[in-house]
């Protein structure tokens, strides 16, 4: 017994140390049914694109891990030069598939285009793998942020918008692929096309708001 006191005591202080780094972790990203991580640190249009400001008067875009599955692999992204000005709600990039199908994305604010990221370009693979790390799209000089932001969803508000959409593409697939991913396993790249093989672009577009 005298033993244990002391050592319990160490056990203590170190889970106490180790709470914080901890909760860092635990709030970095909500998750949608076990699918979709939604980092909570930045703005999301219901378009499925998201916008994070950055110091420097810049804006960092991209589009959300829920659009990146629902697409699957593309051929290329065709993103806007420096120096392009985009509105928010308008069409800000496209996407071309394999099969030559383009798909427009809005964009969630208004502003002119000042950097576009080269990777994402050049290897369109690393959007769907790390929407909101290295996959980001552009940065965008803002022309009106504050009142962009209050057309975008954030919180709480954007983890039951994301549920909702999870539920919408649970229904649509077959029963098998939504057993196995209720189950816990992640979407599998392609959604609509699951959904349906023919007209995948119209569902895509769909949720995409285009």
């Amino acid at each position: 017994l005298l033993l244990f006191v002391p050592f319990w005591r160490f056990v203590q202080r170190r889970d106490n140390r180790s709470t914080p780094e901890q909760a860092d972790v635990e709030t970095t990203c909500m998750s949608s049914q076990g699918w979709f991580s939604v980092p909570e640190d930045r703005f999301f249009h219901r378009g499925h694109a998201w916008a994070r400001p950055e110091s420097g008067d810049l804006v960092t875009v991209g589009l959300d891990e829920f659009a990146a599955r629902l697409v699957g692999r593309a051929e290329r992204l065709l993103l806007p030069p420096a120096g392009t000005k985009v509105g928010q709600g308008e069409p800000g990039w496209r996407l071309l598939c394999e099969d030559g199908t383009e798909i427009e994305m809005l964009s969630p604010i208004d502003g002119t285009v000042a950097v576009v990221n080269p990777v994402a370009g050049s290897e369109p693979s690393v959007v769907l793998e790390d929407p909101y790390g290295k996959g980001w799209l552009m940065k965008i000089r803002p022309a009106r942020l504050r009142a962009n932001c209050n057309n975008l969803l954030c919180g709480n508000v954007v983890r039951r918008w994301m549920e909702d959409a999870a539920s919408a593409i649970c229904d649509q697939l077959s029963l098998d692929l939504g057993e196995l991913a209720q189950d816990g396993g992640a979407p599998v790249a392609g959604l609509a096309r699951s959904i349906n093989p023919d007209e995948w672009a119209a569902v895509v577009r769909k949720h995409l708001l285009t």
